[in-house]
């Protein structure tokens, strides 16, 4: 079913001319997945943007409730969500994507046996999807059909407790480098845990703790992020505004360092990218002195030292870097845009461009090539 409604999109400090970037090499797709409750969002937005010059166009959008995280398939042909509910609405949601269309095609709900309450992650693993599901303090899996569609919840895993007063947050699962193992984090637990992927069968069987940090501190593991040629994984955690680095090595984490991630104390620390050529490794804050914290990265031995901080709109929850590293997007949630900054190619700083796509309540950025 097609939308009538548009969303308004418009950049903010200067006027320009926006256009179509099809047919050549700088252009790429752009999914922004939003929360709808209580604003006029569409749900899913679809773009054209040209990562040369930042111009961008609106080609559809999809309707549906609270795709806070979206991913595209491998082949661009479908796309997945989350639906971000803890009222008996939560789920996850099936796309067809074209190149100028995307339209549902079914949802399923992220509840089993277990709470899949605010699922807030999504990742495509061996033909299963995996949700995050922060409320339940579980991961839910549901089988991918041939036609994109999902399928019945089949598996949910649920962490092991000591006792009943802990609380799991799974925050999201990720591949490591080698494509062995899938990952998750637990910011209530304070653990990464680790499954092997063996075979095709469903990715949650065998989860065991592949690290943990201490509980008494607290810190929260959110979002990780593995270098480009394997050898380290950064953690950066959202209670503690804290970036731990690791060595990676055949399943295992070493712990390397960890350093405070930015001065602000928002203790609200979200998402975490590395730069396309791996020099510059970027973390984003919010709840106080919102903005995005700039580090170098050692290549030799993964260690990371900050280089500055770039003040951003309310609430960057999560951003994106284009696939040539000229543009860093950030989704301003509470200012209800996604800001455009401009990355330097020496030190990795980042320059405000003038230019914003003004959305309702942005979460997610996903970039793809068509």
């Amino acid at each position: 079913m097609k939308r009538i409604t548009k969303p308004l999109f418009v950049l903010a400090a200067t006027l320009i001319t926006l256009s179509g970037c099809s047919g050549n090499d700088s252009s790429l797709k752009m999914l922004i997945g939003t929360y709808t409750n209580n604003n006029d969002s569409q749900g899913v937005y679809l773009f054209d943007f040209n990562e040369d010059d930042a111009t961008f166009s609106l080609l559809d959008t999809a309707k549906a409730g609270n795709p806070s995280f979206i991913i595209p398939s491998g082949d661009r042909r479908f796309a997945w969500s989350v639906g971000e509910y803890e009222d008996g609405c939560q789920g996850a949601y099936s796309y067809r994507l074209t190149d100028r269309t995307i339209d549902v095609l079914n949802w399923q709900s992220s509840d089993g046996d277990a709470s899949g309450a605010s699922p807030c992650n999504v990742i495509a693993v061996n033909g299963h999807l995996i949700t995050s599901n922060y409320g339940g303090g579980t991961l839910s899996s549901f089988p991918i059909n041939e036609d994109g569609t999902l399928g019945p919840l089949e598996m949910q895993y649920v962490p092991q407790k000591e006792d009943s007063l802990q609380t799991a947050h799974l925050h999201c699962a990720y591949l490591s480098p080698d494509g062995k193992y899938l990952f998750a984090n637990d910011l209530g637990l304070d653990a990464v845990y680790r499954f092997p992927l063996d075979g095709d069968g469903c990715p949650l069987r065998n989860g065991s703790v592949a690290y943990q940090f201490d509980r008494e501190l607290h810190p929260g593991p959110r979002h990780a992020v593995f270098s480009a040629d394997g050898r380290f994984a950064y953690i950066l955690h959202e209670i503690g505004d804290l970036l731990t680095v690791f060595s990676y090595d055949g399943g295992n984490l070493c712990h390397v360092s960890t350093e405070l991630a930015y001065s602000g104390e928002g203790h609200g620390s979200a998402d975490i990218h590395l730069s396309p050529d791996g020099r510059f490794l970027y973390t984003s804050h919010r709840l106080k002195e919102d903005g995005i914290s700039i580090f170098a990265v050692n290549g030799e031995d993964g260690t990371v030292s900050n280089t500055g901080y770039c003040p951003t709109g309310k609430h960057p929850r999560n951003f994106a870097i284009t696939p040539n590293g000229k543009y860093l997007l950030c989704a301003c949630r509470d200012d209800n845009r996604i800001e455009i900054y401009s990355i330097d190619g020496q030190d990795g700083s980042l320059t405000f461009t003038g230019k914003s796509i003004e959305i309702p309540a942005p979460v997610c950025i996903q970039f793809y090539k068509p």
